[in-house]
């Protein structure tokens, strides 16, 4: 595939994504019994039926799937870069997922749950993914301050695995309820969107500015604030979806003089396993984010909800 044809292709992916996994933002869970499924939204949780081979998984086993798959067989994945495939098939994307009567999975995108894990928490484990990436790319150290934009359920998990690798947390967000959340989840600082932000975070952080700033939202104005509050040696994250002619202007000078890293974050390759452990440890409390639960026929009015961001809803887990 050529170079531009493999932007444009993944630039289509992520519009895509946009749509069915950040704004929608609700999580499905996927229950089957034997050769029979019943899927919704987001390509979570499965009782397997069929499987080719065994791959230590079998029939009945309670999986979390992850939706973007790999070929394992191009240069890219043999280099271990499979978030690059060329190949690369993404469930609910191009192929059956989401709202098709039947998926198929490659068994090695499919990781088992264990037992004490619940199907809740099994359907959490894709969204979680993404933030377990993004912190762990943040490349955290105690005492470090902080800054989560975005009190969506991405950023409200990613106040919580921050704060477990000691960091002094604050979150940004336009007020509200998720606010209130992020407070009680541990949360030492709450800001609300449109403050004189730098200046908070000095008086928050002993005259500094942030140490860590992640950006969990595709808000440009946050995206780029997130470079005016961030200090010398700061590692900044973006991880939140964009239009495609969408920028941020960099401060050159300030940003070598700081020595300031920039990352981005998006697709999650090698976390499955550490985000199951995670859950399966208690590390991270998912009662609070997914607050609301509808049946399959009320999967429209549950996305609606979402979308007009109303009171007190967070997560939604569609049960069939």
């Amino acid at each position: 595939m050529q170079q531009r044809g493999l932007s444009a292709y993944l630039a289509e992916l992520i519009g895509t994504f946009l749509l069915v996994f950040f704004i929608v933002s609700v999580v499905v869970l996927f229950v089957a019994t034997g050769n029979q499924a019943q899927f919704g939204s987001d390509f979570a949780v499965v009782g397997l039926g069929k499987i080719a081979g065994t791959y230590g998984l079998k029939e009945g086993d309670r999986v979390a799937v992850c939706p973007i798959q790999s070929c394992g067989a191009c240069d890219s994945c043999r280099a271990g870069r499979p978030n690059f495939c060329a190949n690369l098939s993404v469930l609910g994307v191009t192929t059956n997922g989401g709202f098709a009567e039947l998926a198929k999975s490659k068994a090695a995108h499919a990781y088992k749950l264990p037992d004490t894990l619940s199907d809740e928490q099994g359907a959490f484990v894709e969204m979680l993914a993404a933030a377990v990436n993004a912190v762990r790319k943040a490349e955290v150290e105690p005492d470090d301050f902080a800054v989560v934009y975005g009190p969506g359920p991405v950023g409200l998990s990613m106040v919580q695995l921050l704060k477990n690798e000691g960091a002094r947390v604050a979150i940004v967000g336009t007020g509200g309820y998720r606010l209130d959340v992020a407070k009680a989840l541990g949360a030492d600082f709450v800001f609300e969107a449109g403050d004189d932000l730098a200046a908070r975070v000095q008086e928050a952080n002993g005259g500094r500015l942030a140490d860590r700033v992640i950006v969990a939202t595709g808000s440009m104005a946050a995206n780029q604030q997130a470079l005016e509050i961030s200090g010398p040696g700061s590692t900044v994250i973006f991880m939140g979806v964009t239009g495609p002619e969408d920028a941020v202007q960099v401060p050159m000078l300030t940003s070598l003089i700081q020595d300031k890293t920039i990352r981005f974050s998006l697709w999650y390759p090698f976390q499955w396993p550490r985000t199951i452990g995670i859950l399966a440890h208690n590390e991270l409390d998912t009662g609070p984010i997914i607050t609301h639960s509808a049946s399959l026929d009320g999967i429209g009015a549950a996305i609606e909800r979402v979308v007009n961001r109303e009171e007190g809803v967070l997560k939604t887990v569609i049960k069939p």
